[in-house]
């Protein structure tokens, strides 16, 4: 999803940020106005994911918070994500 935000920018012939705040770049891509309030909800939690697994201090946190059924949630929530912002670009 990461990278479909950052592509938004490449067509729109900018750099794209050296971000990884989701909902920074779903602002700066000129798509956060135009989400629901569930898709701000579900970007919301994928944020921490995206950025607290990137250092490994945060990975065995995130693992104890994390089972199968949130996974599960999770990978659904960002698909139907991933396909609406496609569509916006």
């Amino acid at each position: 999803m990461l990278k479909t935000e950052k592509g938004r920018d490449c067509v729109e012939d900018e750099i794209p940020p050296k971000i990884h705040n989701l909902q920074k770049l779903a602002e700066k891509a000129t798509i956060f106005s135009k989400m629901s309030e569930k898709q701000k909800i579900n970007l919301r939690k994928l944020n921490p994911l995206n950025i607290e697994a990137r250092y490994p201090d945060y990975k065995n946190q995130l693992s104890a918070n994390l089972n199968n059924d949130i996974c599960q949630e999770l990978i659904n929530e960002t698909e139907e994500l991933l396909c609406w912002i496609k569509q916006q670009l």
